[in-house]
This record gives structure tokens, sequence and C-alpha cells, in this order.
């Protein structure tokens, strides 16, 4: 499943899901820039950037992005500290084509870069420049498992989705993270679910990683989308891009798994999905597109009585 090279001749780093993973849906999903010019809790405020003047194609007279990047990335340079994970203050354009771009491969060419050798953000202007807290100039690469369940207690066996209460902004978001150096996103996929929502005692362990295990094997898995993600920390040098992948539960398995938040989040919760549910609409970053095309293939949060009572769970 790995992507095209883009234009320009940038190199690419495979990204294999698994021998047998089913058909792709539709990857495609409306960017809005909108997320990413919004206030974060742990950035200055932004220089403001009308809709009209997010496109670098547009001219934007006296536009002055804040400069910003965080203690903590600064504090884990790979280049003064062995143990870090994030890029040196100079950006490395080797490195940076090397990493790629989903969205710039998307858009069918190589990556942009500013006069001064920052990458430029694919989408658009976002108000502030340098990295803020993204460890890595251009596209950090992150992998994010929406699983899902139908839930046979309520009525209308209404599909729900695993979510977490980020620490950073408060907002409930499906768990993911950073794909390391040399990790399939499969490995990450299981391994941010398990840190995030399977906070279980020792003696509950094997248990848990024994459903993990099934939940998260490779014909169970569907690609919802690859690329760009709207994200409050985005900046114009360094964004977020992600391969979302789903994990539907099937009733044995959804009622046997037990959610506890770990280290990375404050919570963690099976959510009803549907326009009517605010925590839903409200979701983090664009995580909520990524779920809605989950909806195509697994119907409305609440089928009606007529079908609910016939159907069987999805698989």
């Amino acid at each position: 499943m790995s992507s095209n090279s883009p234009a320009g001749g940038t190199r690419q780093r495979r990204h294999n899901i698994g021998k047998k993973t089913p058909t792709p849906m539709p990857s495609k999903c409306p960017v809005t820039h909108f997320r990413a010019r919004l206030e974060h809790p742990k950035y200055p405020p932004r220089w403001p950037v009308k809709d009209e003047e997010v496109s670098w194609e547009v001219g934007c007279a006296g536009y002055q992005p804040v400069e910003f990047v965080s203690s903590v990335v600064i504090a884990n340079d790979r280049s003064v500290n062995p143990q870090g994970w994030a890029d040196s203050a100079e950006p490395d354009c080797a490195v940076i084509e090397a990493r790629t771009s989903y969205e710039y491969i998307k858009q069918g060419r190589g990556y942009q870069f500013t006069e001064a050798g920052r990458p430029r953000n694919p989408v658009g202007r976002t108000g502030i420049q340098n990295r803020g807290a993204l460890g890595k100039w251009g596209a950090n690469h992150a992998a994010d498992p929406i699983v899902t369940r139908r839930n046979p207690h309520k009525p209308g066996k209404p599909l729900e989705v695993v979510v977490i209460r980020r620490r950073d902004t408060g907002e409930w978001a499906i768990p993911g993270g950073m794909v390391d150096p040399g990790e399939l996103v499969s490995e990450t996929l299981r391994r941010e679910f398990t840190e995030e929502a399977g906070n279980v005692s020792e003696a509950e362990r094997p248990r848990f990683e024994r459903l993990a295990a099934e939940l998260f094997r490779a014909d169970n898995g569907r690609e919802v989308y690859r690329g760009y993600v709207d994200d409050p920390r985005n900046t114009d040098n360094a964004w977020m891009e992600t391969v979302a992948m789903h994990f539907h539960c099937d009733a044995e398995l959804a009622s046997l798994l037990e959610l506890h938040a770990g280290d990375d989040a404050a919570d963690v919760q099976w959510l009803e999905v549907g326009e009517h549910v605010a925590q839903y609409r409200n979701l983090y970053a664009n995580h909520k597109e990524f779920v809605d095309k989950v909806v195509l293939t697994h119907g409305t949060a609440r089928p009606s009585a007529a079908t609910s009572n016939t159907s069987s769970d999805p698989a």
C-alpha cells in the first residue's frame, strides 16, 4: 500500500499495512485548513490569516507569521541529544525529502521549500512559522486507528467509536500517534491503541493483548484516509499527516474489549457516532471526517427500528 513517487524524484519510505489488507476506501478527504489557523494552548497567538489568504498562490501583503518552536522540541534535537526525537534547528532538505509527504504526493509534486530552505506547508498559511510543537520539519507522520463496534445495549445498536481525551487540548480524538523511524504503520496503530486505551493491570494484560492482536490483524483493517491533517499544531513549515485505518469489532470482541486510559490520554470511551452527539461533532482536528467515511460502509449511527431487529453485526 505504498504511495506513488511525487514529481521531482522525491524518495519515499514504504509503509506496508499487511499482505492481505482489503481494498482501501476512497482516501480523498476535504481539507478546510481551519483548525491549523486556530489558537493552541501551548502556542503564542498566530498571525491572523483570512480564508482567502490561506493559499500560497495568493498574495498576502504584510504577512508576518510568528516564529515559534517549543522548548520540548529544542531539548530533543537529535544533533545535540542522542536520545532525542526532533530534527536539528536547521532543516536538511535531503532528510526532509526522504521522509516524503503524502499530501505533496497527492498533489503530484515534490516538497516545496522557501528561500530560507524551510519546507512549505502543502495546504497554505497558518500564521506560525518554524516547527511549533512538532519535532520534524515538513511532514510529521502519524497513524490513527478507527476502532468501531455496534452497541447491542442501546436501541437500534448504534455505531460507536473509541476516542480518547487529549491531555494537551482536552478534546476528544481518535487514539493515535507518531510513526517511529523504521516502524510499520500497522505496528504503530496497535501500539498507540494499546498505550492510550489499554491501561490494564498486569493480570489483565495477556487477555487484552490477545484481543488487540485479533482486532488489529491485517485482514480486519481498511485504509480510510492518507494525507494532511487539519491539526492545530501545524505551522507553515511543519504539519501532521496520517494514515487512518478502520478496524471493526464483532459483537463478541466488542463485549470483551474493556477500555482504560493510558499515560498519553486523560480519558477514553466508546462514543456514539452521529451529528446528534456534541462530542462527535467536535472531535479533534479533522478526525470526524475520517469517521464519517466509516459510516459510508457501516451505516448511520442509529439504524431504523425496521432494520435493526433483523440486521446482523457488520464485519
